[in-house]
């Protein structure tokens, strides 16, 4: 209960110390003190609504105005290096257009990066062989390598860039539709996808930059979809790696499958020529 400072009756200021109002004259004992108001609990969903919106921006889709070169480096680095920050302000809706530029982009530049090594390495190698192959042989193996590499850079890179990154958003927003964990459409987990290629950059670090960026990738691929899907950690990491398993189950069973018709051949083979001496 909560002390009057107005006569309950009347409404009237109240005095201090005063047993009686002297406007109406009734005493303030006789009063029933006033119930302090307090407002019923909210739903979830009205606890939601009035929550302050976050402000959802990614500074790539904002080119216009800070710049392609500087909207490419802020995504990178917040996508990168603040990843609950960003995936958590980054809008579900916006087009497919701006985030597979993006990854085409920072894609492309890993995969032009990861060649380079690639050849210098093989010119090294070639380096040492020198004295136990023919020069001619090493310079036509050489040169069928680099015009590989640009023919894969130019026309190869870009094609399976896309199919990847389409292919692996419709496998698992159609996992997240088997289970029920698709709170949105396809253009939201197409978009966390996209914008989770970032650590394909880390590939300019020599011998092990491949498993760094391949590794958080897949972290930023689980943070990505939590928050542009309303799910939670363990549901995204679920649908991360299923399909990894899945395909390791595969590839086992093949192997045995594989191993035991290799071992029945040979096993033929060594019984025939047994039986032919």
């Amino acid at each position: 209960m909560e002390f009057q400072d107005r006569c309950p009756n009347c409404g009237q200021p109240r005095s201090e110390g005063a047993a009686f109002c002297g406007s109406c004259g009734k005493p303030y004992a006789e009063s029933k003190p006033v119930e302090p108001h307090i407002p019923p609990p909210l739903s979830e969903a009205q606890a939601r609504a009035e929550e302050p919106a976050e402000r959802q921006y990614v500074a790539w889709e904002d080119r216009e105005n800070v710049g392609f070169f500087a909207g490419l480096w802020e995504t990178w680095k917040e996508s990168v290096f603040g990843p609950e920050a960003f995936f958590s302000k980054l809008p579900h809706r916006g087009g497919l257009g701006n985030p597979l530029f993006y990854a085409l982009i920072v894609a492309w530049i890993g995969i032009a990066v990861e060649q380079m090594w690639s050849l210098l390495f093989s010119g090294m190698m070639y380096d040492l062989m020198a004295d136990f192959i023919p020069s001619d042989q090493l310079y036509w193996t050489s040169g069928l390598q680099t015009g590989f590499s640009i023919l894969y850079l130019v026309f190869l890179a870009p094609i399976l860039i896309v199919l990847s990154l389409f292919v692996t958003s419709g496998i698992y927003h159609l996992i997240m539709m088997i289970f029920g964990w698709a709170k949105r459409d396809f253009e939201a987990t197409f978009r966390a996808m996209a914008y989770a290629t970032g650590p394909i950059l880390f590939y300019i670090i020599p011998m092990c930059g491949g498993l760094i960026g391949l590794v958080w990738s897949l972290v930023l691929s689980i943070i990505g979809l939590k928050h542009m899907q309303k799910t939670t950690g363990g549901k995204a990491a679920v649908t991360i790696f299923l399909p990894i398993v899945l395909c390791c189950c595969v590839i086992i069973i093949l192997g045995l499958i594989f191993g035991a018709a290799l071992l029945s051949i040979f096993r033929q083979a060594m019984n025939s020529g047994y039986n032919f001496e």
